[in-house]
């Protein structure tokens, strides 16, 4: 099939750009190489989702909907295809599965290449072609995936290792791994080491039934941390990983420590997975960490740990559900002295003033949440801050601590360091969740604030209104909603009459006629 590859799809195979990237631990030396299809490789205008970030938001917070007909559809066409390998069969293979997001119809779309009874060494054969010659990535995942359902052999694992460094298909080869091989914890450790975003998500998720000691340590101790949310895998951490066995021992080393106080964090803020309520090993576990920190409290990680399980301890909702899954009143009063004593040290003034100073984020952000803990402003820290990483969630910290002018010392700063000409390009349906929209996201922010100060930012808010992302349009509209007419933006009721009139998303134009109608009233 190899030979018909340059006549079916034209461009470099996305596996050969992956290929000669990779250093000799099979990393990426770049982590997000473009691809022959990414919309920047092709001067296009769209924005990039980063690698692997499409399919994690959507595989973890929409829902699927499966699409029988297209499945029924790239069935018959791969079933033909692998019958009969010619220019046409393939190029009409190609065409159906060319474009992104496959998980749509792959489930039932394997179910019925078993009804067709298709030879499944020609189906293996076209899944290797499309995984290794596609310069699109959804055929090179609908490869990998129809790879996955056959047995896998040293080849094929050299593939999926290949292109499973790229966070883009990570997902699609830990799945691969994980249905085509009879042992495949081991391949998908392998997998989970060699990224640290979605990737590292989705890899070690298909980890949290491993019996394998050695993985399970690994996931306790750092295969959790990843670049998206640590609270995606801390529930896994701590169940597979067995945080509350590994607490019983005297004395833990202090890798372990640490990688608990990060688990415990993450449990706590919950979200997006699992959290601490979720944990039925919490009580043990949580009475184990403290029982270390009252002895061997030292970093500001320490101090962020004891803190969120003290924010947890004082919740004065959910305590009658919580002593029926195995926490009771002594334990819990007990526990908030534990933290009370830790959280009350001298120790922390030096480490937070340490890490105020440290151009570190991570570093900062912890000395921050210690200051804030403590009632010491930040706001002019945080301004600074912000003058050098406008895109960082700041805003919402430095918002915290504002009066009227500091809030125009925010808005101020807004307009110097956010693109907001290059933000107002129209409304258009974007979620705003790519690489591109950090500056939207950022902006975000603000909008939530300024419905408290009537007619500070105007502007920023009219650039909001001009945005593709719905979310900003939105938030725009709820200041307008909160402000009186007079502080209204000069050309802020022109723009609200053209959302309620043209918004691509019907939700927004009714809110805007909404915004409209309690200003005429």
């Amino acid at each position: 099939m190899t030979e018909l590859a340059g006549r079916v799809a034209q461009g470099p195979a996305i596996y050969d750009v992956i290929r000669a990237r990779l250093d000799a631990a099979g990393h990426l030396g770049d982590s997000s190489p473009v691809l022959p299809d990414d919309p920047a490789a092709a001067s296009s205008g769209d924005i990039r989702w980063a690698a692997g970030a499409r399919d994690g938001v959507l595989g973890h917070h929409a829902a699927r909907v499966s699409q029988e007909e297209k499945a029924e559809e790239v069935a018959g066409l791969i079933a033909a295809a692998g019958r009969h390998p010619d220019r046409e069969s393939l190029t009409a293979v190609y065409a159906a599965v060319s474009a992104d997001g496959p998980f749509a119809y792959v489930g039932p779309m394997m179910r019925r290449l078993g009804q067709l009874n298709a030879s499944v060494s020609d189906v293996h054969d076209l899944g290797r072609w499309l995984a290794t010659t596609a310069p699109d990535r959804g055929a090179v995942k609908i490869g990998m995936l129809i790879l996955g359902g056959t047995v896998l052999d040293d080849e094929d694992l050299v593939i999926l290792r290949t292109l499973g460094a790229h966070e883009e298909f990570t997902l699609y080869a830990s799945i691969a791994i994980r249905n085509g091989l009879p042992a495949p914890d081991r391949e998908l450790w392998a997998l989970a080491q060699v990224v640290d975003g979605w990737g590292r998500i989705q890899s070690v998720e298909r980890l949290r039934h491993t019996t394998d000691p050695e993985i399970r340590s690994w996931i306790l101790r750092t295969g959790f941390r990843n670049t998206v949310m640590h609270e995606y895998l801390a529930h896994i951490a701590a169940t597979t990983g067995n945080l509350a066995e590994a607490l019983q021992h005297r004395d833990p080393d202090r890798e372990l420590l640490t990688a608990a106080g990060e688990i415990l964090v993450a449990l706590v803020a919950g979200g997006p997975a699992q959290g601490i309520d979720d944990y039925t090993e919490a009580p043990a576990a949580v009475e184990a960490f403290l029982g270390h920190m009252v002895a061997r409290a030292e970093t500001l990680g320490d101090h962020q740990a004891v803190a969120a399980v003290e924010s947890y301890l004082a919740e004065p909702e959910g305590w009658e559900r919580r002593i029926q899954d195995g926490w009771s009143a002594v334990l819990r009063e007990r526990l908030l002295r534990r933290c009370a004593e830790v959280l009350s040290r001298d120790l922390w003034n030096e480490r937070m003033s340490e890490g105020l100073r440290s151009d570190d984020g991570s570093v900062f952000w912890a000395a921050h949440q210690v200051a804030r803990s403590r009632g010491i402003d930040t706001f002019d820290l945080l301004l600074r801050r912000l003058a050098v990483d406008p895109f960082g969630n700041w805003w919402f910290h430095a918002w915290q601590q504002v009066d009227e002018t500091r809030a125009r010392q925010v808005v101020d700063l807004a307009r110097e360091v956010l693109p907001l000409a290059e933000m107002a390009t129209g409304a258009r349906d974007e979620l705003g969740l790519g690489v591109g929209f950090s500056a939207h996201r950022a902006l975000d922010w603000t909008l939530q604030a300024l419905r408290n100060y009537p007619g500070v930012g105007g502007d920023l808010v009219g650039a909001a209104l001009r945005s593709p992302v719905v979310r900003n349009r939105n938030m725009a509209l709820n200041v307008l909603q909160a402000w009186p007419g007079a502080a209204w933006p000069r050309d802020g009721l022109e723009q609200v009459r053209h959302l309620a009139a043209a918004d691509p998303v019907e939700g927004t134009r009714q809110h805007a006629q909404e915004v409209l109608d309690k200003q005429v009233s």
